[in-house]
């Protein structure tokens, strides 16, 4: 493991963090990568916003249209941890309901998000 990583840049959101990493190599920086906290207002078909923050989904049935987004995250290649991110979910309940719905979060490449130093 390499013992000297990268400082990262602040991010002033998700889709900055994804970006980011689209170009760098998260191996370099992940012992710089902490947990947060997300808030997230998803309208639903009355219009109405309602806030959620990342992981406070505990218990609460997925939508069709989250699943739909599941979908799509996954096969845009992004890691679980974006996608529990975008979602307001945690990265176990996305491999859980990925795995339900036959999803695949399998890196189709890999060297991308996670490659080995030599």
């Amino acid at each position: 493991m390499k013992e000297n990583s990268k400082n990262l840049p602040v991010f002033r959101s998700v889709d900055e963090l994804v970006a980011f990493f689209e170009t760098h190599d998260v191996g370099d920086y992940w012992e710089k990568l902490s947990e947060v906290q997300v808030e997230v207002s998803i309208r639903n078909s009355k219009g109405t916003a309602s806030k959620t923050r990342t992981g406070t989904n505990t218990g609460k049935r997925w939508t069709a249209t989250q699943v739909k987004q599941l979908r799509q995250l996954a096969s845009q290649n992004l890691p679980t941890r974006i996608i529990g991110l975008k979602l307001g979910r945690t990265e176990s309940a996305i491999r859980t309901k990925a795995s339900e719905k036959g999803v695949s979060l399998k890196s189709r490449n890999q060297s991308s998000f996670y490659r080995r130093k030599k």
